[in-house]
């Protein structure tokens, strides 16, 4: 064993200032690495196209145009429509708004929401072809109408029309009801129907189930298996083809995955305390104190000692890493050096060590 013992360079003073190929950081007021840089980080950050403050303010720019919003009071832009044309846009919530594009909605609009709002959804009916569906409402939830000629008003009577079923209900949640029709991917062709909170019936082409007092006791059978719940969510048995799942709320889980065409057991699950313990197939937890794969590519030993594979034969291990959760980019380049002490980086037939924020680094090399 060969050992050298060398001072730092002056490219890190202490915790507050470290500089390298990429990373340059005057900790806690400012980093850069990269494309990405922190100003009192989570305070402010910005990357490439776009910035945030204290993660309610965003702004973004890019060929698709641009964006700043302050969540959720106010948001303003521009960029194109559905059809292809430029737009510009604005909304003060909850008083006025267009929107081009939330998650799934398209065009939206609000005036003094809940009073009104308006949106479309795609709904493809192919590979090539998609069209819209108009949603509308006033007073929400009481009323609302959309362009396939479902309406609602809300508690009273209602009806929804979907790829594969008719919906409706009678003063929700007491009586509610649905036609279903043939369709590769749900239960296919059938009747549902429910009076809450007495009971309820599934009886479809691939599905076949019951509830009573509805959601805590059902049991369904499915063409590969069934599934029994007791005092949802307490209690939970399944066995299909391609899976078991034995759950007792929330003391135990067990998982097993199965190939379809043999059965085979690909992999199992065991989980104690509501997550708290987990046997994994790659991974074993005990929250927050101990993770460890057997690849040897993760361990953490909170809160004194984590190790971390960053590259096929490289690997970097921390001593008090006290986030008892795995790195945090923001908190790693800003934070995280005030208290790791000692940082050891392992290479095939040595480590490199560095102690009190690199003022004592040496090298153990294993002949």
């Amino acid at each position: 064993m060969l050992s050298s013992l060398i001072l730092a360079t002056a490219f890190q003073i202490g915790p507050f200032y470290q500089q390298n190929d990429d990373f340059t950081a005057l900790r806690p007021f400012w980093s850069q690495q990269g494309e990405t840089t922190d100003v009192l980080w989570p305070l402010f950050t910005s990357h490439r196209d776009w910035w945030r403050f204290l993660f309610f303010v965003h702004n973004q720019e890019n060929q698709e145009g641009s964006q700043f919003e302050i969540m959720p009071l106010w948001f303003n832009g521009n960029g194109r429509t559905l059809e292809g044309k430029d737009e510009s846009y604005w909304g003060l919530f909850p008083f006025y708004g267009h929107h081009p594009h939330i998650i799934l909605l398209y065009d939206i609009d609000f005036a003094l929401w809940p009073i009104w709002h308006r949106y479309r959804m795609p709904i493809r009916r192919g590979t090539d072809d998609q069209t819209f569906l108009t949603s509308n409402s006033v007073l929400f939830p009481f009323f609302h109408w959309r362009s396939d000629g479902s309406f609602g008003i809300w508690p009273f009577y209602g009806n929804s029309y979907n790829r594969s079923d008719y919906s409706q209900y009678v003063l929700w949640p007491f009586f509610t009801w649905k036609e279903s029709v043939a369709d590769r991917d749900t239960a296919g062709a059938g009747f549902s129907w429910m009076f809450w909170p007495f009971y309820a019936s599934i009886d479809c082409e691939r599905e076949q189930q019951w509830m009573v007092l509805p959601p805590f006791f059902s049991h369904a059978r499915v063409p590969d298996g069934y599934r029994t719940r007791v005092l949802t969510p307490i209690v939970e048995i399944e066995e299909r083809a391609k899976r078991s799942r034995l759950s007792v709320f929330p003391f135990y889980e067990h998982i097993a995955n199965r190939r379809y065409f043999d059965g085979a057991k690909i992999d199992e699950i065991r989980r104690y305390g509501w997550r708290l313990v987990e046997d994994l197939p790659d991974e074993f937890r005990v929250f927050p104190f101990w993770v460890s794969r057997p690849d040897h590519t993760y361990f953490r030993l909170w809160p004194f000692y984590e190790e971390v594979q960053v590259a096929e034969e490289t690997s970097v291990g921390r001593v008090f890493p006290l986030i008892p959760i795995r790195w945090i980019d923001g908190v790693d380049r800003n934070w995280s050096k005030f208290w790791t002490f000692y940082i050891c980086e392992k290479h095939v037939g040595y480590t490199d060590h560095s102690l009190f924020w690199g003022l004592i680094r040496w090298t153990t090399s294993y002949l």
